[in-house]
């Protein structure tokens, strides 16, 4: 099998890359994108053209396939030719011989059955590896992805408490000016606007260090896109982690203990039989020139396995069986600890921002509405709007940090399962 077969060999991978790209993340998206802004699926789509990782693997995959081939080889034969007594007639010398052998090794004790099986389960290890590294390349660009995403929602954000403090200052000046309130007011006012241009200064920063990082995960050096289009969901489901643990066997970095168990059975197997020394059979032709006299010589040779019984490598061999049970318990302990961890945080960055959206946000900005016009009327002190107008921006910065949490660790638990977190389509794992 050459290697773009073996590529085609993943189709959960891709399905679930594909799942990515059109339904869970952002709906709507999908369509080129005709301005600078670049959407989720062309994000993972340059991600997977361009991340030099993947673009070596098929090359690995090549080595494996050719390393499948070499063990399936059998021992090449020797030829050997020897000619003796040139001396002719000189007085001593003997008389002239010539003999034309072959020499066959023959492999005993399974050493090519063993060593062929050896390598095609490094094949599919390999193709777990693959697996594994394409869902981290998605995981990777959703989460840069999200990143940007809440740091442009955040620029947004700060922007337009940079209008309201703008509005603000010049509402103040003109009650100073009508001597309705105190000069020190606009003073205020003055610096409340001068700390909202320097918030919007870092967050323009925090943009363009995401952007980058985008461009990072993608595999550019220098970003080919302007800004991130897409919205922060927060209309998925959060499944009950027993119903996501199911789903653990099912991920690669997990699964890859199967092959990695019987490519190690299979070194064990490989290095038993080079314990069993090798028969070579050899067969010669002879002339003896002075008698004009033909002769067929046919013999064998083999080791003697007296010291060197490859116990060495067996025994190395023997604990690497012996630690794959081991490795893969430690490996599905990491992977739920993860997981749980990931959902904790998903589930509470979910409530936060159900609080924050059904309450908090729309009492914060009743507030600041009633508060600016009662100020306007003269109800209220600039103080109180000042507080007010802080209270809603916070109150949204705080509702898109809940989201960004909240999409990032839906974009490592759906790595960790290996399924997207959509209504209907997460399917326990068959026992």
């Amino acid at each position: 099998m050459n290697a773009s077969g073996f590529l085609m060999r993943l189709p959960g991978v891709f399905a679930l890359a594909q799942a990515f790209l059109t339904v869970f993340l952002f709906p709507g998206l999908g369509t080129a994108a005709t301005d600078p802004a670049i959407t989720l699926p062309q994000a993972v789509a340059i991600a997977f053209q361009k991340n030099p990782d993947l673009a070596a693997f098929p090359f690995e995959i090549r080595g494996a396939e050719g390393r499948v081939l070499q063990a399936s080889l059998r021992p090449n034969p020797e030829v050997e030719v020897e000619l003796a007594g040139f001396g002719g007639d000189l007085p001593g010398t003997r008389r002239s011989e010539a003999t034309l052998g072959v020499t066959q090794p023959l492999e005993l004790g399974g050493k090519r059955p063993a060593r062929t099986r050896k390598a095609s389960a490094e094949v599919e290890v390999l193709r777990r590896d693959y697996e594994s590294l394409s869902l981290n390349v998605v995981a990777g660009t959703r989460r840069a992805f999200i990143t940007l995403l809440g740091a442009q929602k955040r620029l947004e954000l700060t922007q337009e408490a940079h209008r309201i403090a703008s509005l603000l200052a010049s509402t103040v000046h003109e009650r100073v000016v009508a001597g309705a309130v105190s000069p020190i007011e606009e003073t205020r006012a003055k610096v409340a606007l001068s700390m909202a241009t320097t918030d919007v200064e870092r967050a323009a920063r925090d943009v363009e260090e995401a952007r980058r990082g985008l461009a990072a995960a993608i595999g550019e050096t220098t970003p080919s896109f302007g800004s991130a289009s897409g919205e922060l969901r927060d209309d998925f489901p959060v499944p009950e982690l027993r119903l996501l643990e199911s789903r653990v066997a099912e991920n690669p970095d997990l699964a890859r203990w199967g092959p990695e168990r019987s490519r190690r059975d299979a070194a064990l197997a490989a290095e038993r039989t080079l314990a069993i020394p090798n028969l070579s059979l050899s067969a010669s032709y002879r002339r003896i020139e002075e008698d004009s006299e033909n002769a067929f010589v046919a013999g064998f040779s083999v080791p003697l396995p007296l010291f060197n019984r490859n116990q060495g490598a067996i025994r190395e061999a023997e604990a690497a069986v012996s630690r794959a049970s081991l490795e893969r318990r430690s490996a599905e302990v990491k992977l739920r600890a993860q997981l749980a961890q990931r959902h904790a945080v998903m589930t509470a960055a979910a409530r936060e921002a159900k609080a924050l959206r059904e309450e908090a946000l729309s009492g914060a900005q009743s507030a600041y509405d009633a508060v600016s016009e009662g100020y306007r009327l003269g109800k209220f002190r600039y103080l109180d709007v000042l507080d007010a107008g802080k209270a809603l921006i916070e109150t949204k910065l705080r509702h898109v940090d809940a989201l960004v949490s909240m999409n990032l660790a839906r974009a490592d638990v759906e790595r960790l399962i290996t399924q997207p977190l959509e209504p209907g389509k997460i399917i326990p794992a068959e026992r």
